[in-house]
């Protein structure tokens, strides 16, 4: 299955939830939906800017539709490439616990889930637990569920988790996602950063780098903005974390066997289609 199939499992309940909410209405609230999301994210480096918010769901289906299998395919490539340059597999063991910081909109999991059906033969893993991240609650509606659309040897289930990195009340007591195997902070910082005033997004990214474990990977990526990269270059050199695999602004597209296409019908529907090309950065960190 490609990720844009996977990803139209999604969209159709997602979809099913706008019809509730917006009948004859749906179309065109996702199509402001997709609007705003365009105009937000241009918008990230914005001194005073409002956090996006998820709430509604034709937000939520906007996002899947344009981005999330396409940020999943740069994880799928960027994990295929470190396995690749070092000769070695990602994983360690049969059960595996993955963290997706900021993960609500679904890429890490799709990511993971995809990079392991790849190369099932040579991976070990057999039990896969994701720790799903994110402030807005409403994503776990999309992803509880997900692991019955999985057929196969590999087991899973997905937590979620609500989580706010600007409050550390909302994680403080939560210690049980420290334990992953592999974090993700897919296209998290840009979203973030600009609420770092007060210290508490740099404050989370050392509590989470002093609390996982020894040999647990960090998987970054984001827009190829310096900003981003900069500061999170920062924290994870003074948490001494080593870094395996690194690029910077570089131009990126899924692989010619994902393909749009299969999102079907709703390709016609919103004026515009998925997110296919981007300028990335990304990094690949070890906890020694």
């Amino acid at each position: 299955m490609t990720l844009f199939e996977t990803v139209k499992i999604a969209l159709d309940a997602l979809y099913t939830q706008c019809k509730k909410r917006y009948a004859d209405k749906t179309d065109r609230k996702i199509k402001d939906a997709i609007s705003y999301l365009s105009k937000a994210y241009g918008q990230l480096n914005a001194d005073g800017r409002n956090p996006i918010n998820y709430e509604d769901p034709a937000t939520r289906f906007a996002y899947v539709y344009k981005y999330t299998a396409t940020h999943g395919d740069y994880l799928v490539q960027i994990l295929e490439q470190y396995r690749n340059k070092h000769e070695t597999n990602v994983f360690r063991s049969e059960s595996v616990k993955v963290s997706c910081v900021g993960g609500g909109p679904g890429s890490d999991i799709v990511a993971v889930l995809k990079y392991l059906d790849e190369f099932k033969a040579d991976e070990p893993v057999r039990k896969l637990t994701f720790f799903l991240l994110d402030k807005e609650q409403a994503w776990g509606d999309t992803w509880s569920e997900f692991d019955e659309s999985f057929t196969g040897d590999l087991r899973m289930n997905t937590s979620f988790q609500p989580l706010d990195v600007t409050k550390p009340a909302s994680y403080r007591n939560q210690t049980k996602f420290f334990e992953a195997d592999l974090f993700t902070l897919s296209y998290f910082i840009s979203e973030v950063l600009a609420f770092d005033g007060d210290g508490s997004v740099t404050g989370f990214l050392t509590t989470l780098f002093q609390n996982a474990k020894s040999g647990a990977l960090f998987l970054y990526d984001d827009n190829g903005h310096s900003s981003f990269s900069e500061f999170f270059d920062a924290q994870w050199k003074r948490a001494g974390l080593k870094c395996l695999h690194a690029a910077d602004r570089v131009s990126w597209t899924p692989r010619h066997s994902e393909q749009a296409s299969e999102l079907g019908d709703y390709l016609g529907k919103f004026g515009q289609a998925p997110k296919l090309k981007s300028e990335l950065s990304y990094r690949l960190l070890g906890k020694k």
